[in-house]
């Protein structure tokens, strides 16, 4: 074999040509192809994929956060008014003359400025008609319902069918620390201070009671009483609210007397 294999080269050599500087070249062989073998993956289950995610935000927030209903806005601050004692003397005669019998009760100190520095409960609104359960509330609103009583509710009530005297009305709160309507959110309510009530029915000698309801187009004597004592107290009160203002007022008549610019009164 070794012979065979210089023999070419010598005779090239002999006959004048050239040779590569690297020697011989080896016969390249054909490149040998690779075989990819696809192995399926499968796919990611949606719910895999929710409860990974979840976990992560988890993991990545240390303090969760916290919704309204474990932590409720806190309450805004209200101020009640300071006791004036010339005022306050002035009132009682008012209420006195009208027949009303009260007592004045311990300062009531609630949170965010709720509260009443001369509270009064109210026994007898005026002369011969009770006011029930017990109240606590300003002078200055005692004597707004009093004269109410007196000048609207009662002549209303000589108009009613028979011999019908008015001897009580039901009142459903007074001071009460809270929003307005009950809500989580918002301003508070003037009952926070005493200056609100909400009457929920009067009560007769000769008939039966008068619940204040949704009573509008009824066409009824009830309903025809419920609209002139409601119209009458916006001459007393500066907010009158009730059946039709709102579902929080179906069923009885709000009124407050809240202090606002240029004397504005809501009655609505």
């Amino acid at each position: 074999m070794r012979r065979i294999f210089i023999l070419p080269i010598v005779l090239a050599i002999s006959m004048g040509l050239d040779l590569p500087e690297d020697g011989p070249v080896p016969a390249t062989k054909p490149p040998q192809q690779s075989i990819e073998t696809t192995v399926p993956v499968p796919e990611p289950s949606p719910a895999v994929d929710a409860a990974k995610a979840k976990a992560t935000a988890t993991s990545n927030d240390p303090e969760p956060k916290t919704t309204s209903r474990s932590q409720p806005a806190p309450k805004p601050d209200i101020t009640a008014p300071e006791p004036d004692e010339a005022a306050l003397a002035n009132c009682e005669a008012g209420l006195r003359k009208l027949g009303a019998v009260f007592e004045r009760l311990e300062p009531l100190n609630g949170e965010n400025g709720c509260g009443i520095g001369a509270p009064y409960r109210i026994e007898q609104i005026i002369k011969g008609v009770t006011l029930s359960p017990a109240s606590q509330l300003r002078c200055e609103t005692a004597l707004a319902l009093a004269n109410w009583t007196s000048r609207v509710v009662v002549p209303a009530t000589t108009a009613l069918p028979g011999a019908v005297q008015l001897t009580s009305i039901n009142h459903g709160s007074t001071y009460v620390c809270r929003r307005r309507n009950n809500s989580a959110t918002g301003k508070m309510s003037e009952h926070a201070i005493g200056n609100a009530i909400d009457v929920l029915r009067f009560g007769f000698k000769g008939r039966d009671p008068v619940a204040v309801s949704p009573r509008a187009g009824n066409g009824t004597i009830e309903e025809a009483y419920q609209r002139a004592v409601r119209g009458g107290a916006c001459l007393y009160f500066t907010t009158v609210l009730g059946p039709g203002t709102n579902t929080s007022h179906a069923d009885h008549l709000h009124l407050d007397i809240i202090k606002r610019k240029r004397g504005y009164r809501l009655c609505q």
